[in-house]
């Protein structure tokens, strides 16, 4: 049995838009035999919660990382002239007016559109609807005349806090439709995104942080100014740890956004 040794404490940081979002974890450099170590798998109710918010905190990056308060928040309904028989005849439906209106924007001398996209059934009825993260310059009567076959809700604007658009994020990441129409909560793909929506890419530093260090940030994770301290351009929205049973260890999500932001609104 190999355990593992000479262990360090990486940092990585995604950098998007006005925010910084920290990961503090224990990595090992090299493997080496020793006593068999009972590994604990988590269970699987926990796991499923570790893939949810793995899923919420990507998703996040990628709208800051692409939209801004310039761009919609909507939701694309159906008339019932034009309700779909099928999961399969919604995402056509749905292919299809986004090409429709990329040759608009292209008519007007607008970018590409990037999208982001989820389907769901309402809870009254199930009737199918689309939730979109959509880029601006269009109006909403034009957006409504390229759907075409029903009505554009819901309208806002993307609106930014202190950790950027979290609780879209965890919206977008809800159960959604299986391929045969039914709620499932394994259903893997919680959302879709345009090919020209880009992911901002982790830096990585493994000697920046000593275990001692990353305890006292998880045990006294209340003290932003601590935090800052570390990244002096930027306020600290949130820190979070975890403490993982399995191999005694702290894991730390820090959340920052950088001082000369502008935000939309401020959380509760």
């Amino acid at each position: 049995m190999r355990t593992y040794s000479r262990k360090r404490y990486r940092e990585q940081k995604f950098s998007y838009s006005n925010y910084m979002e920290v990961n503090l974890y224990p990595v090992y450099e090299f493997p080496r035999a020793g006593r068999r170590k009972t590994v604990r798998k988590p269970s699987k109710e926990v796991q499923v919660k570790l893939n949810q918010k793995h899923a919420e905190r990507r998703l996040a990056r990628l709208i800051a990382n692409n939209f801004t308060s310039d761009d919609y928040k909507l939701e694309l309904t159906y008339s019932d002239k034009f309700y779909p028989d099928s999961l399969e005849r919604a995402k056509r439906d749905i292919q299809n007016f986004f090409r429709r209106l990329n040759r608009v924007r292209e008519k007007q001398g607008l970018s590409p559109t990037k999208y982001i996209y989820s389907i769901e059934a309402g809870t009254r009825g199930g009737r199918i609807h689309f939730h979109l993260i959509l880029t601006g310059g269009l109006s909403l009567k034009e957006i409504q005349k390229i759907w075409g076959k029903g009505y554009v809700d819901a309208v806002l604007p993307l609106m930014f806090d202190e950790t950027g658009v979290q609780g879209i994020a965890k919206y977008f990441c809800k159960q959604k439709l299986d391929e045969n129409g039914n709620i499932d909560g394994k259903y893997a793909k919680r959302y879709q995104r345009s090919r020209n929506c880009v992911e901002p890419e982790p830096k990585t530093n493994d000697y920046r942080f000593s275990k001692k260090k990353v305890r006292e940030i998880a045990e006294d994770s209340e003290n932003r100014r601590m935090v800052e301290n570390y990244y002096p351009d930027f306020f600290c929205a949130e820190c979070k740890p975890f403490w993982n049973d399995n191999n005694g260890e702290f894991y730390i999500t820090i959340m920052l956004y950088r001082k000369d932001t502008v935000l939309d609104l401020k959380r509760r």
